[in-house]
């Protein structure tokens, strides 16, 4: 029988579970039976670990590695990820589409969502445009926060997913961490898919998609973290597609990469003091690598975009 993405990230979760000592990570049975995991809010995490937590939030269906980055003539850690049924593993369970709010007796609990228990959940329009729906009886989400969610949230999230709360998993990870910091050099490639959607690819037709991304240096700071993984994306990404389109993609392609708008160049904190830190204020078109390669099975062509820009990576991250 074949397995739904939930199961499969299931399956990547046992892993954690099984190996939490060696991992760095934490495990908790919230009072209503949740399986949540800590991978960085009161533990440090590890490599391995944002590995398998990048992996879950793709159902479980990509090849992640650690590789090295040319950062300006400095070995770098990078991560490089192939990915199978792009749009529903990118798309459908990895993009951090889910705004969770939940109003409890303790106050109201934020965080962004990811992983495949969004197809069980969210209400967002874009996994109806492509219909990635799946039925499940189990929900795996990805909470990009730094407070533990406590009993009341995750039954309200396993009521959103449809599921009972014993089925349900919780990992937890901010930005400002190891794992955070892996598991956002894993969207390299979802970062693309979406940049296509913004410019009316025919992102249906993707079957296959590779990326690689340095790993931006450690900090204390969820909002300086925030920086640095997007300069990690934005200057330092690279992404390949594979697609059967037929079409002539010349024109859309040129706007693919990072490079494509205007505000490409200057470090991402200064971005977003250039909006007062209003991101709805940001040009859409940034968010996307830094290099882009797309080729059309149906035609044999090839299309690029951008450049890697690991000078302004260097300067930025070391000052040099």
């Amino acid at each position: 029988m074949k397995k739904t993405c939930n199961e499969r990230s299931v399956e990547v979760v046992r892993q954690l579970v099984e190996e939490a000592d060696v991992l760095g990570v934490a495990v908790h049975r919230l009072g209503n039976g949740t399986l949540w995991i800590d991978c960085g809010i009161e533990v440090e995490g590890s490599l391995e670990a944002g590995r398998l937590y990048a992996l879950a939030c793709l159902g479980g269906m990509a090849d992640l590695r650690f590789d090295t980055f040319d950062l300006d003539g400095i070995a770098w850690p990078s991560l490089s990820v192939s990915v199978s049924r792009p749009l529903l593993a990118c798309v459908g369970c990895q993009y951090a589409g889910w705004n969770i709010e939940v109003k409890g007796a303790s106050g109201t609990y934020r965080a962004m969502g990811s992983g495949p228990g969004r197809m069980r959940g969210s209400r967002e329009p874009l996994l109806d445009r492509f219909d990635l729906r799946e039925r499940t009886d189990d929900a795996v989400l990805a909470l990009e926060t730094r407070t533990p969610p406590d009993e009341e949230t995750a039954t309200a999230i396993a009521f959103s997913c449809a599921v009972s709360p014993g089925k349900l998993v919780l990992l937890t990870a901010p930005t400002a961490s190891l794992v955070g910091s892996v598991q956002i050099a894993s969207r390299v490639v979802e970062t693309g898919i979406h940049k296509m959607i913004e410019v009316d690819f025919p992102v249906e037709t993707l079957f296959a998609a590779t990326g690689s991304c340095p790993l931006p240096p450690l900090c204390a700071d969820d909002t300086e973290a925030m920086g640095r993984t997007n300069d990690a994306v934005l200057y330092g990404g690279s992404a390949w597609y594979a697609l059967r389109s037929g079409e002539d993609l010349s024109v859309p392609a040129e706007r693919l990469a990072s490079s494509s708008s205007p505000d490409f160049g200057l470090p991402f904190r200064k971005i977003v003091e250039r909006y007062e830190g209003d991101f709805y204020k940001m040009d859409p078109l940034l968010f996307s690598p830094a290099e882009v390669a797309v080729n059309d099975l149906a035609t044999g062509r090839t299309y690029c975009a951008g450049q890697i820009r690991a000078d302004l990576l260097r300067k930025e991250w070391l000052g040099s």
